[in-house]
């Protein structure tokens, strides 16, 4: 393995590891403040969060020459993989229908994709147009 890939790797572990903290972080204040909630808006919360922040790096970045790849591990990889998550997403959604709350399930995968993927192109044209 070469010196510039350890570098990458290392960069990716600094930043998940700092979302991921945050990330339990938002979810245990969640649970706290609103602990009968069926909606899991933590996950939801913080995975359109991660998906406009990702169209605004990327909407930022894609004509700048001095973020490198490094940075680009460490906010996008790391960072934002720590701290979005499609492994909770999905078990909240799994427990949601054997709950037999189907309804609230669907509307939450709507929500998480669709709003996810509206985030991201919001934060892409913001970046974009703030940078012209």
């Amino acid at each position: 393995m070469n010196s510039e890939l350890i570098r990458h790797g290392i960069a990716a572990m600094v930043g998940g590891g700092i979302a991921s903290l945050l990330r339990f972080s938002v979810g245990a204040w969640v649970i706290h403040a609103y602990p009968n909630e069926k909606i899991p808006w933590a996950t939801l919360a913080v995975n359109w969060v991660g998906c406009l922040a990702v169209g605004l790096i990327y909407g930022w970045t894609s004509d700048r020459w001095f973020m490198g790849l490094h940075t680009r591990h460490l906010f996008v990889t790391g960072f934002l993989g720590g701290f979005t998550t499609f492994s909770a997403f999905s078990i909240e959604t799994t427990l949601l229908f054997r709950r037999g709350e189907t309804f609230l399930a669907w509307s939450y995968v709507l929500a998480s994709i669709a709003g996810g993927l509206v985030l991201a192109w919001v934060g892409e044209r913001i970046s974009v147009a703030l940078s012209s």
